[in-house]
């Protein structure tokens, strides 16, 4: 059984990694809470914490709040397989050895993330600012030597892009800490997720 990582980053300012995926639709937000709201129960609060499984992953019951509130969504294998099973979690038996399994795969922890050299960039221009910047972008090093650029958009997915090899003269690209980039990330994903609450209320 693998537990889902949460990517929080303790700290005198704690915050989740920007490596989390952050969800700003309205729609997936719900599907994504429907999943982690099901599965099997385990602890009822008597244990380590409530926690819910599918009977492959684990995951803790703040998960819920934390993309229903923040958009904070799981790792994106786990969001692979929700959507593989049409966002309805399976409810396995909850017995002995389904229970003993959990407990043991929760004080283990999760997997060892993957060994990735990420460094995080804000594009600015001068309108704009490092806390509010025109773009974020990011380049990722794998342990082979591939080197990937990319860029964030709207729909909170970072897409291939060549502002960091080739940059424009109009614009100040600079590099971000991993904090830097999770406030931009996060103060993105609440204002387009309370634009489109005020488009759905007006319709």
């Amino acid at each position: 059984m693998r537990v889902a990582r949460d990517f929080a980053v303790r700290g005198p300012v704690p915050y989740h990694a920007p490596e989390r995926p952050r969800v700003a639709d309205l729609d997936r937000r719900r599907q994504i809470a429907d999943y982690l709201a099901g599965g099997t129960t385990i602890g009822h609060g008597s244990g380590p914490a409530v926690l819910h499984t599918d009977g492959v992953w684990l995951w803790p019951e703040r998960f819920v709040e934390e993309i229903l509130d923040h958009g904070l969504a799981p790792e994106p294998d786990l969001v692979d397989q929700m959507e593989a099973r049409g966002f309805r979690a399976p409810v396995p038996a909850q017995d002995d050895r389904l229970v003993a399994e959990a407990l043991a795969a929760w004080r283990s922890g999760p997997p060892k993330p993957p060994r990735l050299l990420i460094t995080y960039f804000v594009r600015v221009d001068e309108d704009s600012s490092p806390d509010a910047p025109v773009s974020l972008l990011r380049r990722t090093v794998t342990p082979d030597g591939r080197i990937d650029e990319e860029a964030l958009w709207r729909d909170m997915a970072w897409h291939p892009t060549y502002a960091l090899s080739s940059p424009k003269i109009d614009y100040d690209i600079r590099e971000a800490s991993p904090a830097q980039a999770a406030r931009v990330l996060d103060t993105w994903c609440a204002k387009w997720h309370a634009e489109q609450l005020r488009r759905r209320a007006t319709t």
